[in-house]
């Protein structure tokens, strides 16, 4: 470790087998504390690359707790990290998707760095967020949704978890935890915090076995970027499809999408997303579906 934090004074980025060997001492234990500081300061710093990001998500991966689910799950995790005050709006799609009859292994945490984490918002909701493997596998297969507290599949992070919280600042561990679906999602819809990183996600996704792959990052007049699709402005849209049908090629396209062309109305402000609280947030989320239902309700 040592080795590497001097290649990283000296501006030089960590190989992929470098940054496996680097997350896999950190994920088993094996380094000090200090120095996984000092690590995850410079890649923040700095942001890193798709070499470091892949390493990292492969020893991620191999240390998951994993749920059986089927081939066609999908996931709108989003990665944080911009301090967001909008109230959960992955958390909320995905129960539309599920509801669409789209099978969704919810992955999620409690808040970091924004108001209300997915389990924050899921827990007021009276949902039970401390399940089993098994029990989120039954959850997806009778009601297509099911939702992967990440501290219970993610049992190595424990050896950061006071690290990341004591550091206050976003870390690699909030874009390569996306990137780690315990039910091993092949489509991913991924907000982030620039189109850089957006950018630089998909191509870790594609690197990584996605089938299918949208990583956003939009642009709101008041709150500047988010890690969320706009009603307000313009959004960084990065593409991927595999093409696993007869004839089909892997295409990756890079975009800019606007709310009319989704026909949806541009908002001049986005204050109705706004919350202060994970009950507010979940008090929104259900004045919306009421809505959807004709059941009045604002937000």
């Amino acid at each position: 470790m040592k080795e590497l934090l001097l290649q990283l004074v000296h501006g030089t980025s960590l190989t992929r087998a470098q940054a496996e060997s680097a997350f896999t001492d950190i994920m088993v234990g094996a380094a000090d504390p200090g120095q996984t500081a000092s690590l995850l300061t410079f890649l923040a710093i700095r942001e890193p690359t798709v070499d470091e990001l892949a390493g990292a998500a492969m020893v991620m991966r191999r240390h998951v707790v994993a749920i059986d689910a089927p081939d066609r799950v999908i996931d709108t995790c989003g990665t944080g990290g911009a301090s967001s005050s909008f109230f959960n709006i992955s958390t909320a799609s995905a129960l539309v998707a599920a509801a669409c009859g789209v099978p969704v292994a919810k992955h999620g945490n409690r808040s970091i760095t924004s108001r209300s984490g997915s389990s924050d918002v899921l827990r007021c909701l009276g949902v039970n967020i401390d399940t089993t493997p098994e029990q989120e596998a039954a959850c997806l297969r009778h009601a297509n949704i099911c939702f992967a507290h990440a501290p219970r599949h993610h049992p190595a992070m424990k050896h950061v978890a006071n690290l990341r919280q004591n550091l206050g600042f976003p870390t690699i561990f909030n874009w390569v935890g996306p990137l780690t679906n315990p039910a091993g999602a092949r489509c991913q819809l991924m907000g982030t915090r620039s189109p850089e990183l957006a950018d630089k996600l998909l191509e870790v996704l594609v690197r990584l076995g996605a089938d299918r792959a949208m990583v956003v990052c939009g642009r709101d007049v008041s709150a500047g970027a988010i890690c969320e699709i706009s009603i307000t402005g313009p959004t960084h849209v990065a593409k991927f499809d595999a093409g696993r049908g007869e004839g089909q090629t892997p295409q990756s396209t890079h975009f800019t999408l606007n709310p009319e062309e989704l026909g949806l109305k541009r908002y001049a402000s986005s204050d109705e997303l706004t919350i202060r609280s994970p009950e507010e947030s979940a008090n929104k989320i259900k004045a919306l579906f009421e809505e959807g239902r004709g059941g009045g309700g604002g937000g």
